[in-house]
């Protein structure tokens, strides 16, 4: 299977330098969730050139991943805009990861908010109303969340935090879901919340 991440930019002031950063579990990591091999190409973060690279690559899915707030970095804002765009129009998976899912919500038209007590800890969501899902415990890096009542019209929520603000949503069409935890971190624990992901990209990738 063919997919593209979308990779971090590191601001390295002292060198004049950005970096583009991806943490290397994601390979593994993927590969765990899809139960196949996967050849991942980490998407540079050059606007200009986004499209011709999917055009040439032809991925079969697409993960948007974690770090940078949003505006922090516009080069890898405008890039994952083509990147939502391309899922978009190709009907392809895509897979949001905590500033990955902010970057969805954005694109889609909806809003966030700061929030605290989200970030280097561990919790647990529960299913949203209706959606009979168990509860998981996740591990949490985030300073910015979503209000359920602010989720985008796209968007529907499957797993909430005890302060009302959405974990977990999937598109009302399309075979996207979006996560605020981060998968490539929960090697060692949080088994179940990574199990959910790789049932769900396992059956839209069938």
């Amino acid at each position: 299977m063919r997919a593209v991440i979308s990779q971090r930019v590191d601001i390295l002031d002292g060198r004049n330098e950005r970096r583009d950063a991806l943490d290397q579990a994601w390979g593994t990591t993927l590969e765990r969730l899809v139960g196949r091999s996967v050849e991942l190409l980490p998407m540079t973060n050059r606007p200009a050139a986004t499209a011709a690279v999917l055009a040439q690559w032809q991925p079969q899915c697409i993960v948007l991943s974690g770090g940078n707030d949003l505006g922090t970095a516009p080069e890898r804002d405008q890039t994952e805009a083509q990147l939502i765009d391309h899922a978009a129009n190709n009907g392809l998976p895509l897979l949001a990861v905590c500033r990955g899912m902010q970057m969805l919500q954005h694109h889609l038209g909806g809003t966030l908010v700061p929030i605290s007590g989200h970030v280097a800890c561990y919790h647990t969501v529960e299913g949203a109303p209706g959606q009979n899902l168990p509860s998981l415990n996740v591990n949490s890096y985030h300073n910015w969340g979503i209000r359920r009542d602010a989720l985008t019209a796209e968007l529907q929520a499957l797993y909430l935090h005890a302060d009302g603000t959405v974990e977990a949503a999937h598109h009302t069409r399309l075979p996207w879901l979006a996560v605020m935890w981060h998968p490539e971190r929960s090697a060692l624990g949080e088994p179940a919340a990574a199990e959910w992901i790789g049932r769900w990209m396992r059956e839209v990738l069938a």
